[in-house]
């Protein structure tokens, strides 16, 4: 799973559209691109499920404390879970694959919005999923010019990833075109 945003209801509701979709597969990794609530708000849902958290090693001390706090007047899932919260970080990059597909994960260091982001690549659909670090608008332009696109455009450049479409965590789903579109004032 990537992204775990906003709460545990949130999350919760998620859980069971995958269980309700992939029935029997279990959840085995959390992967929230960097430290702001709306996208790791709802980890300790996944924690409970037993998934292990993907992180930078700069996001796991505030995740620790995220699985360390109490939640006797509500208590939840983790609260009452035996499971040991399983944390493990990574810097560069990191594959995990189950033998057909894989899923890169690339710390891309920091950015405009955030100290630490995580981008996730699937390189047999060349799509690229982000959050925060190519900005977008609701129409599904992007915005011309904006330092926060120029600054990711030059992550991209040194990864090198053959990206074809851009998902972007808060809805928006585009191209590469239309990236170098914005970049040149189009």
């Amino acid at each position: 799973m990537f992204e775990s945003p906003l709460n545990n209801a949130v999350s919760r509701g998620v859980i069971a559209k995958i269980k309700e979709i992939a029935p029997g597969k279990p959840i085995k990794y959390v992967v929230p691109t960097h430290y702001h609530f709306d996208h790791l708000g709802g980890i300790r849902s996944y924690i409970a499920q037993g998934a292990t958290v993907v992180t930078t090693p700069g996001n796991k001390a505030l995740i620790e404390r995220i699985v360390a706090a109490p939640h006797s007047f509500r208590p939840d899932e983790l609260s009452t879970s035996t499971l040991k919260p399983q944390i493990e970080t990574f810097t560069s990059k990191k594959v995990i694959s189950d033998g057909e597909r894989n899923v890169e994960l690339y710390d891309v260091g920091p950015s405009p919005h955030a100290n630490e982001m995580i981008i996730a690549y699937l390189p047999k659909e060349k799509l690229l999923f982000v959050t925060d670090l190519c900005m977008t608008r609701v129409t599904g332009k992007i915005p011309p010019r904006s330092q926060t696109n120029i600054d990711f455009a030059e992550k991209l450049r040194r990864l090198n990833l053959q990206v074809e479409t851009i998902a972007n965590g808060h809805g928006w789903v585009g191209t590469m075109a239309q990236l170098r579109d914005s970049l040149e004032g189009k």
